[in-house]
């Protein structure tokens, strides 16, 4: 099965709950959720939004949401989203949920010790701070100590390119076992700077990626891991892309659906005076 879908958080004014209802009327068929989108203030109108849509959970993340699940004196944080992924696993129709190894600072035990009490399969997602030879290594430990929950591991396309350069970035698919990969991140992004723009505003040969995942033939979860850059149509456009490569249908139903609501989104957004 193929799944593709966007990230969503809060941007610009509008909330997680109404950019996935604006997703939605795209056609967008799944959304990536996570703590800075996504919260006890305002997880009953996000679940009001979901509806049936099936949704991904990426867990915190150290430079962005300021710990991990790593961090023992985040506990009370932790035990946060802990409660509030297990809580709403069905509500939000989660999956899988998303996290990040050890990275520059947090404690291995502290990290399995809260993904254990997750009750939701979990994938690790390649980061720059590691090898690839010391991703593979940290996985297999992870393996051992996670057992069945760990799901497989995630390839984030960015963080190889930033990691490894232009010439190895996807090496780490050969590296790595291929037929345990579940999830795959894409975002543009610029020369040692995860950037998460939109397909054409960085440095990656996007099509050129696109053809080579699907020759491998990959046919499972691809996320769009796209802040909105430069603007949110082009996200858009990026998620077309991802589309049209593994989904056909899916790319044939957000193209007309932008067509016929681009124009009724644009004249809303400027009469609430939010330009995206």
């Amino acid at each position: 099965m193929v799944l593709i879908g966007q990230t969503i958080q809060a941007y610009k004014g509008l909330g997680c709950e109404h950019l996935i209802k604006f997703a939605k009327t795209l056609g967008i068929e799944s959304c990536e959720l996570n703590p800075q989108g996504v919260n006890f203030d305002n997880l009953a109108n996000v679940i009001e939004a979901v509806g049936d849509m099936i949704t991904t959970f990426h867990l915190p993340v150290g430079e962005i949401d300021g710990y991990d699940f790593s961090f023992p004196e985040k506990q009370k944080e932790i035990d946060g989203v802990i409660k509030l992924v297990n809580e709403n696993i069905d509500k939000l129709n989660i999956i899988v949920a998303v996290f990040h190894p050890v990275e520059h600072q947090g404690e291995y035990e502290t990290l399995v010790k809260n993904i254990s009490q997750l009750k939701i399969p979990v994938v690790v997602e390649n980061v720059m701070s590691r090898t690839d030879e010391d991703f593979l290594d940290y996985y297999n430990r992870l393996k051992k100590d996670l057992g069945e929950q760990l799901k497989g591991w995630l390839f984030d396309v960015a963080h190889s390119y930033i990691q490894n350069g232009p010439e190895t970035y996807l090496d780490l698919l050969d590296k790595m076992p291929f037929d345990e990969l579940e999830e795959i991140h894409f975002s543009d992004c610029n020369e040692g700077e995860d950037s998460h723009y939109s397909f054409g505003s960085g440095v990656l040969p996007i099509n050129y990626i696109l053809q080579y995942i699907k020759k491998r033939g990959y046919r499972k979860i691809l996320v769009n891991e796209i802040d909105a850059h430069p603007t949110i149509w082009d996200t858009i456009n990026s998620y077309k892309l991802v589309a049209k490569y593994f989904k056909k249908c899916l790319y044939i139903k957000v193209a007309l659906r932008k067509l016929i609501f681009k124009p009724i989104i644009q004249r809303r957004l400027r009469k609430a005076n939010i330009n995206l």
